[in-house]
């Protein structure tokens, strides 16, 4: 009667060990595809897929038990694998059962919420902590600004990064922390570092799934990809926060708030800087979609990717960048949602081959990411920018602003009237429109490379009786 007892348990703690049987309640977990090329991804992506990462050779995806058996069924040779990111947290709360200090190197929830707490509190005059909301279970999406003047709303441009929307990917919210600290420790003495508080707003939010990064799970609580959950610029008419979950919410309306210019979201699981288009435009998987600004987004990725040297050096990705659809396409992610209908220059960033590497490669990280980091926060500074006023009350105006011969619109800061519009070197034709208010265009503007031009702008009302119905702009720009 024992016998099959311990077969049943050996049989049992096989499957656990390999995770080919660890089913957790989201029902989907890590398979390996094999692939002749790489046009062969355009039937997983038909099959709209979980696809976590394409590799020479191979897709890794994360499939329920009746798509794995479809794939097998379509011909492709497909291997259950293990959850290695989750198979590392468990070591680590193991490892950390008696000495208490539950993922070493890496924090916890609490510990993360202590820590920016604190760093808040240290700094009150350049850092201030704000939760953007809810996760599905109660934890707090927390925001770090950071900026000199922490109360005031000023005439510079917004940054972002966010990280770990992916709960099974850390290693960019333990960067974000290193980032933090540096630029909080270091301003006042450090002349580069005063520079980019004082003249630009950065906010940074470590974790954007903390239910699903306790649970050591890639999905948040509700079993859903973050990165798949955002309004798609293809098959979404409108950019609503209906029907989508309360992370992703808490980020639209908070972006909604803002006038971001430029930002990141951190992953892993690929060592590569990913710009738009994701989305595939011409249903042809596979295919380069290039956005309007892809020159810029091309010379964004490098500006993060030249100062990590093993990004930079990548065999897969030549200068460890790819556009977005090219490498494969997805849908509803964070990136071309913030491109297309918030006019924010946004890129994906991969950290680390590993989702979750050892804890002791993280200060080895930092070093290959610190200058990367910094050095594109300092590409929002690019372009050209000013400020909208009315000509007669002097209030700034929400409006649209365009370049010529690039279909892509950013907008002004309602509250002080500024737009930070990046672009390339060259010469330029920008119009300014605003409801109510006489269109105003100012062709010839000289871009440099180096700091933005400055190009203020005046609009006079429809309305104004001194002109009939006529209108007209006053013009101030300093190059």
């Amino acid at each position: 009667m024992k016998r099959p007892a311990v077969s049943i348990i050996l049989i049992w703690l096989f499957f656990l060990a390999t995770d080919a049987y660890a089913w957790n309640f989201f029902d989907r977990n890590p398979a390996e595809i094999e692939i002749s090329d790489h046009n062969t991804v355009a039937t997983l992506i038909a099959m709209a897929l979980d696809i976590d990462r394409v590799r020479e050779g191979h897709v890794l995806a994360y499939v329920t038990r009746e798509e794995f058996q479809k794939i097998k069924e379509l011909g492709f040779t497909i291997t259950w694998r293990a959850n290695q990111a989750r198979l590392k947290r468990e070591a680590l709360l193991e490892a950390a059962r008696y000495p208490g200090n539950p993922l070493g190197a890496y924090h916890t929830y609490a510990e993360l919420t202590d820590e920016l707490h604190n760093l808040a509190a240290a700094y009150p005059n350049i850092c201030r902590i704000e939760s953007a909301g809810q996760s599905v279970q109660g934890r707090e999406l927390w925001w770090i600004k950071i900026t000199d003047n922490i109360e005031i709303e000023e005439d510079e441009p917004e940054f972002h990064y966010i990280s770990t929307m992916h709960g099974d990917e850390p290693v960019g919210m333990e960067l974000s922390l290193y980032f933090i600290k540096y630029l909080l420790e270091n301003y006042g003495t450090d002349p580069r570092t005063t520079t980019l508080v004082d003249e630009t707003e950065i906010w940074i939010m470590p974790l954007m799934n903390p239910d699903g990064y306790e649970a050591g799970s890639r999905y948040n609580a509700n079993g859903v990809d973050l990165n798949r959950d955002f309004p798609d610029p293809k098959k979404d008419e409108s950019s609503t926060i209906t029907g989508r979950q309360p992370e992703t919410q808490a980020v639209m309306n908070w972006a909604f708030d803002h006038t971001p210019t430029l930002a990141a979201n951190f992953h892993t699981g690929a060592l590569v800087v990913n710009y738009p288009w994701d989305v595939d435009w011409d249903d042809l998987p596979g295919n380069y979609e290039a956005s309007p600004d892809d020159e810029l987004f091309i010379h964004i990725s490098e500006a993060y990717s030249v100062w990590n040297l093993p990004m930079w050096n990548n065999a897969f990705f030549y200068h460890g960048i790819t556009n977005g659809a090219a490498w494969y396409s997805i849908t509803g992610g964070m990136q071309d949602w913030a491109y297309y209908w918030l006019g924010l220059n946004e890129v994906t960033i991969e950290l680390n081959m590993a989702d979750w590497p050892d804890e002791t490669l993280l200060d080895g990280l930092w070093e290959d990411n610190r200058e990367a980091m910094l050095n594109f926060v300092e590409q929002a500074f690019m372009g050209v920018r000013g400020q909208v006023a009315d000509s007669y009350t002097g209030a700034p105006i929400l409006a649209e602003v365009r370049v010529q011969g690039i279909d892509h619109a950013v907008f002004t800061d309602p509250q002080v009237g500024d737009y930070h519009r990046m672009l390339r070197p060259g010469v330029y034709t920008l119009t300014f429109k605003a409801e109510g208010y006489e269109s105003v265009q100012e062709a010839g503007l000289v871009v440099a490379d180096g700091p933005a031009t400055v190009l203020n702008v005046m609009m006079v009302p429809v309305s104004d009786p001194a002109l009939g119905t006529g209108g007209g702009c006053f013009i101030n720009s300093a190059r």
